[in-house]
C-alpha cells in the first residue's frame, strides 16, 4: 500500500515539476475560496475542510480543519463463525483482537500554497505546492468486544459488553471468550485527550472547467506527533509518531 502511494506522490511530482510556466497569470483572479473533501491515507481516512484567502497573485494563506482515523498497521478485522446464533442473540459482530482504543484526530492547521503551475486552457490543470502546520487533538475512545461468560452450573452463557482492563485481560485476550465487537456507540462517554501537532506538505492538482469552481486532486506527506505513545493495541508495539502518505479529492467555490 505505501509504495503504491510513493509512486502516485513521485509520479505527480514529476508531472508538476514539467509542467511550470514563467508566464503571467490569465482570467480572473478569486481572493477567496472554500472547499472540502476526503482523503486516504497509509493509516485510514479523513474527511476536511479549506478556507484559502489570497495574499498574493501566487500565493494563498490556507486554513484547515480536518477528522481523520487512524488504524494500526497491526489491526485484523475477522469474525468468529459458531455455526449458529443462539435464540434472541444478535449474530456475532467483526471484530479486532487485541485492539485497546479506537483513535481519532482532530487537525486545525494553517499555512500556504504557491502556484507552480497555471492552468493554460480550460481543459488544463492548476499545480500549487501546499504547505500546514498546526495543532492536533487525538480522541481514544475505548474498544469494547462482546465476552463470553459462562453460567454457574448450567451450559449456558451470558454476554457482557467489556473494554480492556487488568482485571478482564485474560478474558478478552482469550480467542474462546469473544463473541464479537460491541458496536460504534461503547465508549463514546469515556473519551479521553492526547494534544499534538500536525503537519503537511502536497501537491494539489486543481482541473476545474470554470474558474470559480475548485476540483483538485492532492498528494503529499503527513507528519503527526503526540507528547506519549498513543495506546491503539494491546500486545502490538504502539506509535507516538505517525508519519503518512496521502491521496485527497476536494470540491468547493471561489469568490
Amino acid at each position: 500500500m505505501k509504495h503504491v502511494f510513493a509512486f502516485v506522490i513521485l509520479f505527480f511530482i514529476a508531472t508538476a515539476a514539467f509542467s511550470q510556466q514563467p508566464a503571467e497569470l490569465k482570467g480572473i483572479i478569486y481572493s477567496t475560496e472554500l472547499s472540502g473533501g476526503i482523503s486516504v491515507h497509509t493509516s485510514g481516512w479523513g474527511i476536511f475542510a479549506d478556507l484559502g484567502k489570497r495574499d498574493e497573485l501566487k500565493k494563498k494563506t490556507i486554513y484547515q480543519f480536518e477528522f481523520t482515523q487512524i488504524h494500526s498497521s497491526k489491526e485484523v478485522k475477522q469474525t468468529i463463525d459458531f455455526g449458529f446464533s443462539p435464540f434472541g442473540i444478535n449474530s456475532p459482530k467483526p471484530f479486532i483482537y487485541g485492539k485497546q482504543n479506537n483513535f481519532y484526530l482532530l487537525n486545525a492547521a494553517i499555512g500556504r500554497q504557491l502556484m507552480l503551475a497555471e492552468r493554460a486552457e480550460r481543459s488544463g490543470v492548476e499545480v500549487g505546492l501546499k504547505l500546514l502546520g498546526g495543532v492536533s487533538l487525538g480522541l481514544l475512545k475505548p474498544y469494547y468486544l462482546d465476552l463470553l461468560y459462562p453460567v454457574d452450573n448450567t451450559t449456558q452463557y451470558r454476554i457482557l459488553s467489556e473494554k480492556y482492563s487488568e482485571e478482564n485481560a485474560s478474558t478478552f485476550l482469550d480467542w474462546f471468550s469473544i463473541y464479537g465487537g460491541s458496536g460504534f456507540a461503547y465508549g463514546l462517554d469515556e473519551i479521553k485527550f492526547i494534544p499534538g501537532a500536525h503537519l503537511k506538505a502536497g501537491l494539489n492538482f486543481d482541473w476545474a472547467t470554470y474558474d470559480d469552481f475548485l476540483k483538485a486532486l492532492e498528494v503529499g506527506v503527513i507528519f503527526d506527533a503526540y507528547y506519549k505513545k498513543v495506546p491503539i493495541m494491546i500486545i502490538e508495539k504502539n506509535q507516538q509518531f505517525f508519519p503518512n502518505l496521502y491521496v485527497s479529492l476536494q470540491f468547493g467555490k471561489k469568490w
